[in-house]
């Protein structure tokens, strides 16, 4: 008998990119402005939602352009500089290994440099938990369910596990059992503002992966 499927996202739901995301920030403000954020900081601006360049633009009037902001981080934030900032979560390992002996999995992320994705993935040493490793490029508005089903015949049984509205559209596309997770940047607030209150009531919400029954 096949085992069930967990198609699992990887930042935010493996690793935390709090550091990444931040060490970008820092990197590319103007000099004299590094410093106007901690780490903390800038992470609770974005887990309101809030996008770094209008906070900064409000509060310090620097004029700075959030395309080409956005622009520059699409560029250059998977380069390897930045991935090293990334950091499995402390419960990462001991439940990759307890899912792994019960469910086939399946880590489907969205990343740009497919290369450099498979370098963090054995620097974190979690390659030999996932059976297959589906890898979407961050450009076009493709969902996951459509990459999961060229290659994978679906089961009523299998999840998807994520921390965005990306992944929970694509689990419930996929009509499987969909968990939320909060370990990432995203929080039930936000995630209400992307699904009526009906689909909402399919997701099951939970801290993180070691909750997954």
């Amino acid at each position: 008998m096949n085992k069930v499927k967990i198609f699992m996202d990887y930042d935010g739901t493996i690793v935390s990119n709090q550091m990444r995301l931040y060490r970008f920030f820092v990197d590319h403000l103007p000099e004299g402005y590094k410093d106007i954020l901690t780490v903390d900081e800038f992470w609770s601006l974005k887990v309101l939602g809030i996008h770094e360049i209008e906070w900064i633009n409000k509060h310090f009037a620097l004029g700075l352009d959030k395309l080409d902001w956005d622009r520059r981080k699409s560029k250059y934030i998977e380069e390897m500089k930045y991935l090293k900032y990334n950091e499995l979560f402390s419960y990462t390992i001991p439940a990759l290994e307890k899912l792994a002996l019960k469910f086939e999995l399946v880590l489907v992320t969205r990343r740009s440099n497919q290369k450099n994705l498979f370098q963090e993935i054995g620097n974190n040493g979690v390659f030999n938990y996932f059976a297959d490793i589906i890898v979407i490029q961050h450009q076009g508005n493709v969902c996951k369910s459509e990459k999961i089903l060229e290659k994978y015949n679906i089961s009523s049984h299998d999840i998807f596990v994520g921390d965005t509205e990306d992944d929970l559209r694509a689990g419930l596309k996929l009509g499987i059992k969909t968990y939320f997770v909060k370990s990432g940047i995203r929080r039930e607030w936000i995630i209400k503002k992307y699904f009526t209150n009906e689909l909402f009531s399919k997701i099951n919400v939970i801290e993180n992966i070691s909750q997954i029954q």
